[in-house]
């Protein structure tokens, strides 16, 4: 994150971006991803309950496949079954619940049911289809909400800061140091001070230690004081707008 001391002091949705607006940002994308599947699955099974034909299938191979997850190893199960369209034998291999592949020898039995203008999409379970698009519907539902609530959350964080810029106290406070935080896959830093009646306070986080290297400790720094009382460093959310001159209106 850049230091803003000497630059331009950024608005609304920069302010938000620099506090940590990619949360909500992240959270709308994903919802709007798991809407646009329920929405499809939602579609797919209402055309499977009014126009899916059921037969009777034989399962002709089962087989599992580990994957890589989350960095968890997990194990896919897999079905492949035979069933007739319209005389004709079609097979399909589709991804199955533990339980169902477990229930599945090869040679077995059991219904499925297939979309006739498309014989290749086809359920194993029958009404699957239908109950994926609506605990999928739940998690976009459960994101939307997620992404408000972090809206409002950081969006009054921009809100303060930027409120704090233009008309909150500005203080010198005392560089004591910088913050090194260690993550998953690197590190983070943070300037940090102390005002005059020993609060100590931080500023946002950055990704590199380079924007708070000329801040040696015991320099000075200013901040300002947002509603709350938390200090906004100057290189954080920018530097305050000097007061317009007052025109002259003396008569000569």
């Amino acid at each position: 994150m850049s230091d803003l001391t000497d630059g331009h002091a950024p608005g609304f949705w920069r302010m938000l971006w620099r506090t940590g607006g990619v949360l909500p940002i992240f959270l709308f994308v994903f919802a709007v991803v798991f809407t646009l599947i329920s929405m499809n699955e939602l579609r797919s099974g209402l055309a499977f309950a009014s126009r899916g034909v059921e037969v009777m299938g034989q399962v002709m191979d089962r087989d599992e496949q580990r994957v890589r997850r989350d960095g968890k190893w997990q194990t896919d199960h897999y079905l492949t079954v035979r069933y007739d369209v319209a005389g004709k034998p079609m097979e399909m291999r589709r991804k199955v619940r533990p339980r169902v592949y477990e229930a599945s020898d090869i040679g077995s039995l059991r219904v499925v049911r297939y979309l006739p203008e498309a014989p290749n999409r086809v359920e194993f379970e029958i009404g699957q289809t239908l109950r994926d698009g609506g605990t999928t519907r739940w998690v976009a539902l459960g994101s939307g909400l997620a992404a408000l609530l972090t809206l409002w959350w950081k969006g009054a964080r921009a809100v303060d800061a930027i409120r704090a810029r233009k008309f909150g106290r500005a203080e010198q406070v005392t560089v004591t140091g910088i913050r090194k935080i260690r993550h998953k896959n690197g590190y983070s830093y943070r300037l940090q001070w102390v005002d005059q009646d020993g609060v100590e306070g931080e500023s946002l986080s950055s990704g590199s230690q380079a924007p708070f290297e000329r801040y040696p400790v015991h320099s000075r720094v200013e901040v300002f004081r947002g509603v709350a009382g938390h200090m906004w460093w100057v290189g954080d959310i920018g530097p305050r707008k000097a007061a317009a001159t007052v025109p002259s209106v003396a008569k000569h």
